[in-house]
C-alpha cells in the first residue's frame, strides 16, 4: 500500500484532536489535507484523472456504497475555500465518509460506517512494555503487565486478556480481509492479533 493510507489515517485522527480541543482553523486545515488525500487515493485505484468517475467505477466493483460515493464525489468535486471553516456537525459527517472510505480502500470492499468523533486526549493504559501502531487511523496498542497482554484501541480495552510476558518488538504486518477484519502479525514473536470491522472486538492467536 501507498503511504497515503497512512497519511490519511493520520489526517482523520488530526481532524478529530482538534474537533476535542475546539480549534476550528485547525480542524479545518486537517480536514481539507485529509480530502485531498483522499482524492489521490481514488486516483490510485482507477486509471482516470476525473475523480467523479474514479467514485462510479469503484461502486460499480463493489468497493463503496451508492450513498457513500455520490457524498464523496459532491465532497471532492466541490471549490475549495481555504477560509472556511465548517461546523462540527458538517466536520463528523465529512470525516465520518472519509473514514468509511479509507477502509473500503484498504480492504477492498465496502465497509460498514462507524461512529466518527472527537478524539479527547487520554493517559495511556499502565503497562510493564508495549507496541503500537496505527491501523485505519486508531492508535493500537497492545500493553502487557503482570504476564497478560491487553489489546487497547484509542485507549479503549478491546477484547479479553491474553498470556504474554513482554509486547513484541519486531516488525508488524497488517493484513486485511474484504469481510473487514484486520490481522496484525509479529511473526518473530509468533503473535497475531485479529481486530473486528468495528475495532470492537480483537483475539489473539498464535502466529501462523
Amino acid at each position: 500500500m501507498s503511504g497515503r493510507y497512512e497519511q490519511l489515517g493520520r489526517q482523520l485522527r488530526k481532524v478529530r484532536a482538534s474537533l476535542a480541543k475546539q480549534d476550528p482553523h485547525a480542524t479545518s486545515v486537517a480536514l481539507r489535507r485529509a480530502t485531498h488525500l483522499a482524492a489521490d487515493l481514488i486516483l490510485e485505484h482507477v486509471d482516470t484523472d476525473d475523480v467523479a468517475a474514479a467514485i462510479a467505477e469503484l461502486a460499480s466493483r463493489g468497493v463503496l456504497d451508492g450513498a457513500t460515493g455520490e457524498r464523496l464525489a459532491a465532497l471532492l468535486g466541490a471549490e475549495e475555500d481555504r477560509d472556511a471553516e465548517p461546523g462540527e456537525a458538517d466536520v463528523l459527517a465529512r470525516g465520518r465518509d472519509l473514514d468509511r472510505l479509507l477502509r473500503s480502500l484498504e480492504h477492498g470492499a465496502a465497509m460498514p460506517e462507524l461512529p466518527f468523533t472527537a478524539l479527547e486526549a487520554t493517559e495511556a493504559p499502565p503497562a510493564e512494555s508495549r507496541a503500537a501502531l496505527t491501523i485505519s487511523g486508531r492508535h493500537v496498542v497492545i500493553a502487557v503487565r503482570g504476564g497478560e497482554g491487553l489489546v487497547f484501541v484509542d485507549d479503549r480495552p478491546v477484547g479479553r486478556p491474553f498470556p504474554m510476558r513482554t509486547a513484541p518488538t519486531s516488525k508488524a504486518e497488517v493484513a486485511r480481509d474484504p469481510s473487514g477484519t484486520s490481522t496484525t502479525t509479529w511473526e518473530a514473536e509468533g503473535l497475531a492479533i485479529e481486530l473486528g470491522p468495528d475495532f470492537a472486538t480483537a483475539q489473539a492467536r498464535p502466529a501462523p
